[in-house]
């Protein structure tokens, strides 16, 4: 009698099991019909849709990781070192040495969101235990310290302030403006 009943019992859920995925299969046929339809109908819209999706795929694949920032950092120091020390850009000289102050005093923090990643500076080490940097009230509301920390963005594969500031990193712009008027060109 109990063999019979849990035989009963696996062949209704079987039979429900098929049915369910016979229905989902169905329901997804249907959406893929209707949405090859709807880009018929709506060529212009639906290119705009797959373009953007497209857009925010390779966005999300080329996201720099954490991993790749420290690496390319090591890959500017030593495109740097291969310039004498009198012919750095300051500016470039000037980014490349805060970052590095940043992350020796475990200050610069990288939060991955999907489509681009940021770096922010906060004011203080995670570790540090001060009244100031534990008291809320002597804090900014946190967009306001957000959006003034930030130190770079890194999107589409490069981080964008950095590769701005190594634009011109083997020309000394203070030697430059050292030059007479005429002879700057």
């Amino acid at each position: 009698m109990a063999a019979a009943s849990v035989k009963g019992f696996f062949q209704r859920t079987g039979i429900s099991i098929k049915e369910y995925f016979k229905r989902m299969g169905n329901d997804y046929a249907t959406v893929a019909r209707e949405t090859v339809q709807g880009c018929k109908d709506r060529p212009v819209k639906a290119g705009v849709v797959f373009s953007g999706l497209g857009f925010l795929t390779y966005a999300y694949q080329t996201n720099p990781t954490e991993l790749e920032m420290y690496d390319y950092l090591c890959e500017r120091r030593q495109k740097l070192v291969l310039v004498p020390n009198s012919e750095h850009n300051p500016a470039t000289t000037k980014e490349l040495t805060a970052r590095d102050f940043l992350i020796s005093q475990n200050r610069l923090h990288y939060y991955n969101l999907w489509f681009f990643s940021l770096l922010v500076a906060s004011d203080y080490n995670d570790k540090l235990r001060i009244y100031s940097s534990q008291d809320s009230n002597l804090k900014d509301w946190p967009w306001t310290e957000l959006w003034r920390n930030i130190v770079d963005i890194g999107a589409l594969g490069r981080w964008h302030r950095m590769e701005t500031a190594f634009v011109d990193y083997d020309v000394n712009t203070d030697e430059i403006d050292l030059l007479p008027d005429g002879d700057k060109n």
